[in-house]
């Protein structure tokens, strides 16, 4: 085991002024219907003796849930959850691990469990397509992981460009650095992180909750035809001619670009 010395020490007072602070941190839409519980004891898998639950999400009322279902009326969007983390598996993981970064872990946590919040709501396997673009344009802001391309789930704008919450994402052609029009209206210089794979400039997004977000520069990805264009063109190929039909440029009827 190593522990940073910069690191606040994993305390139960600590660990729940730390999940205090993530839990408010969140904006208060995303926290609809959910409350969070900080549990002192440790949560062992019951099939894996060395395996530790860091955190869970459960319904607030299962039984009345599972009546409503029964019933016909049970409305998925009104979900109540209870989200779990216990202090004794952390220390649990931080006792058995070389660096565990245990402020990083209970935010990691804490959000990952409100997300099944979410999607219970949804009534789906997954988010809402916003809601969730949403959810990950928070983690990215608070320095954590996110996928490429997730903002294309966000709201559309002209010129491949991608708003929310007044971040705007911008997907351009060609290599870095990238030269692109800013949200206030100045041309700036763009060059992505390597780690990221996308260049933010802070401030230089749209107007949002009087304040302005990032402008997001990232590499348009490659499209690939689609299934029924590449269908077409191999079919082509099995008929007399059918080469320089498609160097002339022929397209199949109903061509799903």
């Amino acid at each position: 085991m190593s522990v940073d010395p910069a690191r606040p020490p994993l305390t139960l007072e600590v660990f729940r002024a730390e999940a205090g602070a993530v839990w408010d941190a969140i904006p208060t839409h995303f926290r609809d219907g959910a409350i969070l519980l900080v549990h002192p004891e440790a949560e062992p898998d019951p099939e894996h003796e060395a395996v530790f639950f860091l955190g869970a999400c459960e319904s607030a009322f299962g039984p009345l849930e599972d009546a409503l279902a029964a019933s016909g009326d049970y409305r998925q969007g009104d979900r109540q959850s209870v989200l779990h983390v216990w202090f004794g598996s952390f220390v649990e993981m931080q006792a058995r691990a070389l660096d565990f970064d245990w402020p990083y872990e209970l935010e990691e946590t804490i959000l990952h469990e409100l997300t099944h919040h979410w999607e219970h709501r949804a009534g789906l396997d997954g988010l809402d397509r916003f809601d969730a673009a949403q959810i990950i344009n928070f983690r990215r802001l608070r320095g954590l992981a996110a996928p490429m391309y997730f903002w294309r789930d966000g709201e559309p704008w002209d010129g491949g460009r991608w708003h929310i919450d007044g971040d705007v994402f911008v997907e351009v052609d060609g290599p870095p650095p990238w030269r692109v029009q800013a949200e206030d209206g100045e041309a700036v210089d763009a060059t992505p992180d390597p780690a990221d794979g996308w260049a933010t400039l802070p401030g230089r997004g749209a107007v949002f909750d009087g304040r302005r977000g990032d402008l997001i520069v990232a590499p348009r990805p490659v499209e690939r035809p689609g299934v029924g264009q590449r269908l077409w063109r191999a079919l082509k190929r099995l008929w007399p001619g059918g080469e320089r039909d498609d160097e002339q440029g022929s397209e199949s009827p109903g061509d799903d670009r």
